[in-house]
């Protein structure tokens, strides 16, 4: 599924520059216009807003915002749409990834299966209303453009479903969307004779989007002739449509970046009304009463609320339902934190048969009709608004007292001390003076302090009882109860009550946690999905799996419960991903989180808290899956656990002492990885580190300490066994942490090495979406590699290039660096977390300074390696480490100053550089002499001859040299070589870069070099063939070659073929054969004329080595 953040950048794009391909506008005022692309015409009446960020076509009446436009003009869906968008206009892709279950799978492809279908009912419920040809479609048109604006229609995506519901339901066939989940959205139902029949029929269609503006759900106004029909109706709760949950125009508000405030209305047809007149900063609940959930939604986008009530009467009563409403949303505002203010609506004045003016109700959707109706009603603070209308009815002095506690008790939440002040002062105009109010609050706060210090469980049931009868429900010894409408006996519809903990918050799968408790007081603490609360059998199905809990009633039950629990539910947003969160500034570990320089484990349920407050969770540690070992393996191994002492200046000093200065580059290395997005974001790369030493120097032990900053005793994987998922699995796991590959060689599949390459400029494997729309996805990859292996990787030198190349060769150490080691690898076992925390905490300095530490390095090394031809890539990958230190050295005492490590650093950087020089001079000159072989230039037994031994001894050496089995030796005549190479136009790349004698010191150098030993080799004409001499023997004149015996070249001809593809290898075959070849095609083999027959594989060696003299 596509992430928050990308539909977030999407949505923030400037519409105009998303229309620009398909529109050419020109300013008109405040507004662009063009010629619409929806239909064709002469005259534009194509305009778009660029500050409300919406189009709208006063012809075809389509409109919307730049989504909506993509998703008509492409006939795109709406993942389709903002992907769209995205890659067109240079904004990641990103998505979400954590590990699902196939369950999880489904129940997101599900989800998004429904939006899809509302998507496509929308469609139907436009066309009708914008161009239905109709009477009834006409008078549809006439009511909707009456009452607002015709673009507002356009742009709000306002629709109509004729009365003939069979015309909608033959649509729905049409566009093959299953009944089944119009049933479940609520769009068909089911009469009791068993028919199908469209649930909205002659009804203005308003359509209820979530906050990232998808369709979930309708609200739709009756405009027919039934008096008995109800004036509004809503869609069925359904999983993608909960009503306590949804806020009506949140879509449009969260997106009005300057708004001060939102303004909260009754319903969905007065929000409308506000942003027909430029309020989209306007919302409503969808029913009188605000759930904490919804507060809490609010919270991230405003800390201030205006309520403006409907002015009603009740007959009987001293307020209103509309006052009454506001009055309870409003106290519910002030204790969650808000700034609340008021702004009341004057009496409707109706006239009656008589002529007289009686007063009546009246709404914002009625009364305002420009800004100037708004602006003109008076604002007040919600408590000196409730204080005057408590204060009017009280009617005796208890009352009063009662009154002045009531706000008394809300004033201890008002925080600013000047709107403090001033509430003060105004309500001393009220009633009584300041002083009063003052010590009114100080014993408000006093009683709030100790209610806090004491078990209230009394009033805490008689408050819970009274939330309980709202939904006509009770408790008796852990059962729900059912209580009729009419006085019917009660019902126990289960024998268990939940108590929710927490709503998860997510985009695809939301969960949420309960404990729950049956009649035997049995208590298990559990997290569903919202499909098996959404479903009655799911939910049965899953509560009767954890024991003896069985619900008793049907859905309408269910959902009566569930409205009850989730209006007092608190939320928590999953954690996605382990190490550095950027949205929120905190590091996750598998049982905790580091925010505002200290660690804070979750509790018992896998929650802790941020320092805003917000609840995240993170599951790894919960007890809810304590006995489920499957799941979460790699967030139980990344926790921290402040067990070892070790301070980081004594784990630096011993990791040096063991593995020289090397080391101190690797740590470096380390903390780049702490802080590898603020690197990524300045250079866009980040190099891998790559530890390369022969068995037994350690570079794994080394790997393995630096690991132990996040996960400690764990063996790193193996790439030879290790599939490009796995890894890729394994890198995408956390963010700003370091994953360590093992074993790596020069023959790994090509894949691996590509996919390690790509990890460069962050990239991960490119693979299919299985969250919903199923196109190929590139996982993010934000995190540090260590590469371990007896192999340099230099075999592909884009590779090579990409690494901080560290090699390791000591392989025998005394007994002090023995016991070093042994202490560092039972330090390192105990974990090394609370240094990744004591690094972590100055990322304010490292955010602050790297990139004038960045641009400060690369400019020094810039001036010490001028002249040199160093690699751009490797000299940029050095750079990095360095930087990383330099903007830490201040606060982190080390056993190395910055000049010690750019010593270290600069050498480092010049070996590297020299061996990618190296390999890839000696891959030309294979390729070269490969190429000679096949031009018939280079000729066996004169330039070269390869001969199979199970012993070897050069001319240097004392002793022989035992293969285990027979190998294949090259025997390289360097002199006549030498020709072959120096003969050659001077336009060829390695006659350019290299002459002969640089080019056998590098042939010297390499591993398959095994010495200087003389044999025979043929001499040869200029014209390529060989030279022979005549002699006389008694009488007779004998032909022979001439033959000389050079040192030549030994070298291990297997290692050469595996290294660099070289095949020198030839067969002799008679005229004979070559005919036979012919009438049956084989594959051919290059012939030589000058070699005797020779197995046909290299590696199928012949019976007796081959040291016969030429």
């Amino acid at each position: 599924m596509i992430s928050e953040s990308t539909i977030s950048k999407v949505r923030e794009l400037a519409i105009e520059d998303v229309l620009k391909p398909y529109v050419s506008l020109s300013r008109k005022g405040s507004t662009l216009m063009g010629l619409c692309p929806f239909h064709a015409e002469k005259t534009g009446s194509f305009a778009v807003s660029p500050h409300r960020n919406l189009f709208h076509c006063f012809s075809c009446n389509r409109g919307g915002d730049a989504i909506t436009f993509i998703m008509e003009k492409e006939n795109l869906s709406f993942i389709e749409a903002v992907r769209f968008i995205a890659e067109n206009n240079n904004i990641p892709v990103e998505y979400t990834d954590e590990e699902r279950t196939h369950e999880q799978v489904a129940e997101t492809k599900h989800r998004e299966s429904l939006l899809a279908a509302l998507d496509c009912v929308q469609s139907y419920f436009l066309e009708k209303l914008r161009a239905g040809t109709s009477e009834e479609c006409s008078k549809a048109r006439e009511y909707a453009y009456g009452r607002w604006p015709e673009e507002f229609c356009s742009v709000a995506g306002i629709g109509y479903a004729p009365k003939d519901g069979s015309a909608f339901m033959e649509y729905c066939r049409q566009k093959s969307l299953a009944e089944e989940k119009l049933f479940e959205l609520g769009m068909l139902r089911r009469g009791e004779d068993g028919s199908v029949y469209a649930m909205f029929r002659q009804r203005i269609m308003i359509p209820v989007r979530n906050r990232w503006g998808r369709i979930i759900a309708y609200t739709a106004r009756y405009i027919g002739d039934n008096p008995k029909a109800p004036k509004y109706i809503n869609s069925a709760t359904s999983v993608v449509y909960f009503k306590g949950e949804t806020i009506f125009g949140i879509d449009r508000a969260s997106r009005q970046r300057d708004a001060d405030y939102f303004i909260i209305v009754e319903g969905a047809p007065d929000v409308l009304r506000m942003q027909s007149v430029g309020y989209e900063n306007t919302v409503a609940a969808l029913g009188t009463a605000w759930t904490d959930g919804q507060f809490d939604q609010l919270k991230k986008f405003t800390s201030s609320l205006c309520f403006i009530p409907d002015s009603d009467v009740a007959e009987g009563k001293p307020y209103g339902p509309g006052f009454e409403a506001v009055m309870t949303n409003g106290i519910a505002a002030i204790r969650k934190g808000f700034h609340v203010t008021v702004r009341e609506l004057p009496f409707a004045k109706i006239a009656n048969d008589t002529g007289e003016e009686k007063y009546g109700k009246n709404d914002a959707d009625s009364f305002i009709r420009c800004r100037e109706d708004y602006t003109s009603l008076a604002e007040k603070h919600f408590i000196i608004w409730l204080a005057q209308k408590r204060f009017f009815v009280a009617s005796s002095l208890v009352e009063e007292r009662k009154c002045v506690s009531e706000i008394a008790d809300l004033l201890r939440y008002v925080k600013d001390q000047l709107v403090f002040d001033q509430c003060v002062e105004q309500l001393s105009k009220l009633h009584g003076k300041v002083k009063l109010w003052r010590d009114a609050v100080s014993q408000a706060r006093g009683e709030a302090r100790r209610k806090s210090n004491r078990s209230d469980s009394m009033n805490e049931m008689q408050r819970e009882a009274e939330l309980l009868r709202q939904f006509g429900l009770f408790v008796r010894e852990n059962c729900y109860y059912s209580v009729g409408e009419d006085d019917d006996e009660p019902v126990r519809i289960s024998n268990f009550v939940m108590e929710p903990l927490f709503h998860i918050e997510d985009e695809n799968n939301g969960t949420r946690i309960f404990r729950m408790r049956n009649m035997y007081n049995v208590c298990r603490v559990v997290e569903l999905k919202e499909s098996e609360l959404c479903s009655l059998s799911n939910f049965q199905q899953k509560v009767g799996s954890l024991g003896n809990y069985v619900w008793l009633a049907k859905i309408d039950r269910l959902n009566r419960v569930k409205e009850y629990l989730y209006s007092k539910t608190d939320t928590a947003e999953r954690v996605r991903k382990l190490g550095w969160n950027a949205t929120e500034g905190f590091f996750a570990f598998g049982n905790g989180i580091f925010a505002g320089g200290s660690f804070r484990a979750v509790n018992e349920l896998g929650i802790v808290r941020g320092d805003n407050g917000k609840a995240f969770y993170i599951p790894a540690t919960s007890k809810i899956y304590i006995h489920n070992q499957e799941i979460f393996q790699f967030e139980r191994l990344m926790v921290h656990e402040n067990r070892n002492g070790v301070k980081l200046y004594d784990y630096v000093s011993r990791l040096t002492e063991v593995f020289g200065e090397n080391a101190n580059v690797a740590f470096c290395y380390l903390l780049a990885t702490l802080y590898r997005d603020v690197i990524f974001n300045r250079t866009r790369h980040f190099p891998i580190l790559n530890l390369f030493g022969e068995k037994g120097t350690g570079k794994t032990t080394l790997a393995t300490s630096l690991q132990s900053f996040f996960i400690h005793s764990v063996d790193p994987p193996n790439l030879g066994v290790t599939s490009v998922p796995a890894m890729n699995d394994r890198v995408s796991q956390a963010v700003n942490s370091l994953v360590v590959f093992d074993e790596y060689k020069n023959d790994l599949d090509v894949r691996k090495i590509a996919y390690l390459k790509g990890l460069w400029g962050g990239g991960g494997q490119t693979k299919k979406n299985q969250n919903t729309d199923g196109m190929a996805a590139q996982t993010i990859i934000s995190t540090g590699i260590a590469l371990c292996g007896q192999d340099k990787p230099t075999q592909d030198m884009a590779l090579f290039t990409r690494v901080l190349f560290l090699a390791f060769s000591k392989t025998s150490f005394s007994k002090p660096e023995r016991d070093a080691y042994e202490d560092l690898v039972a330090m390192c076992s105990l974990g090394n977390t609370h240094l990744t925390l004591e690094v972590l905490s100055h990322r304010a300095l490292f955010e602050k300074n790297f990139s004038n530490a960045y641009s400060l390095t690369k400019s020094e090394l810039s001036k010490i390696v001028e002249g040199e031809k160093i690699h751009d890539r490797i000299f940029g990958n050095w750079i990095i480490p360095l930087a990383a230190f330099r903007t830490l050295e201040s606060v982190l005492s080390l056993p190395f100053s910055y000049n010690d490590l750019l010593t270290v650093a600069v050498a480092g950087m010049r070996l590297q550089n020299e061996t990618a020089q190296e390999s890839s001079e000696m891959g030309d000159f294979w390729e070269a002499l490969q190429g000679f072989h096949t031009q018939g230039r280079a000729i066996d037994k004169a330039h070269f001859r390869i001969k199979w031994h199970r012993t070897f001894r050069s001319t240097t050496m004392k002793e022989d040299m035992i293969f285990a089995e027979p190998t294949p030796v090259l025997y390289l005549n360097s002199a006549a070589v030498a020709g072959l190479f120096n003969g050659r136009g001077a336009s060829n790349a390695t006659a350019n870069r290299s002459n002969w004698s640089t080019m056998l010191s590098y042939l010297r150098s390499h591993p398959s070099f095994l010495g200087l030993k003389q044999d025979r080799f043929t001499i040869l004409l200029a014209n390529g063939t060989p030279d022979y001499t005549f002699e006389t023997v008694n009488g007779t004149q004998t032909k022979k070659m001439k033959v000389n015996r050079p040192k030549a070249m030994c070298f291990n001809y297997a290692m050469l073929k595996a290294e660099f593809g070289l095949n020198l290898e030839t067969e002799v075959i008679s005229e004979t054969e070559e005919l036979a070849e012919d009438a049956e095609p084989t594959d051919s083999t290059s012939v030589s004329p000058a070699v005797t027959p020779k197995p046909t594989s290299l590696f199928d060696p012949p019976d007796k080595e081959e040291n016969a003299p030429f």
